[in-house]
């Protein structure tokens, strides 16, 4: 009798070891952004969980903004949700230490400011004329929040975002 696994149970311990393992923002990420950037977060899962997920694990072709690894200073080079290096902390390393200067596709990801410009610059494309910079502000609270940053009393605002960094996960 042979003592190897059968290809049944190697597939069932694959699935079991993906099924617990999540991605995105953690439920107390998200309860710490309900507590800091409450408005935010009607915005994000209007706005932004269609294509990123409620958690921000990213979906389809859509990044994760939400959880470890997720806001890089640089952009990585991913093939959406399914792409183990969105996800794979060493690989996330790996990246960012080899990503060749002027590769990147956008400005880094430091403050709040910078997280800012983006998102009002490029997303969402479809609804961009009926949100305001108000909705944007409140979006980038809510995301720096899930991540763990501590935001001042009266939220994330143009006279204190380049003040408010990512905290890196």
């Amino acid at each position: 009798m042979s003592t190897r696994p059968t290809p049944l149970i190697l597939c069932a311990l694959a699935w079991l070891g993906c099924a617990t393992t999540q991605t995105g923002a953690m439920p107390g990420d998200l309860a710490r952004a309900h507590d800091q950037a409450g408005p935010g977060e009607t915005m994000f899962a209007n706005e932004c969980a269609r294509c990123h997920g409620s958690r921000g694990k990213g979906l389809s072709s859509a990044p994760a903004i939400l959880g470890a690894g997720a806001l890089p200073e640089y952009p990585r080079n991913t093939g959406g949700a399914g792409d183990p290096s969105v996800y794979d902390p060493q690989m996330i390393q790996i990246q960012a230490q080899t990503r060749p200067a002027g590769a990147a596709w956008r400005d880094p990801f430091r403050t709040a400011q910078d997280l800012y410009a983006f998102t009002s610059r490029h997303l969402p494309k479809t609804r961009a004329a009926e949100l305001k910079d108000a909705d944007y502000w409140a979006v980038v609270g809510f995301m720096l929040a899930a991540q763990g940053a501590n935001l001042p009393t009266a939220g994330v605002t143009p006279a204190n975002a380049a003040s408010i960094p990512i905290p890196k996960r």
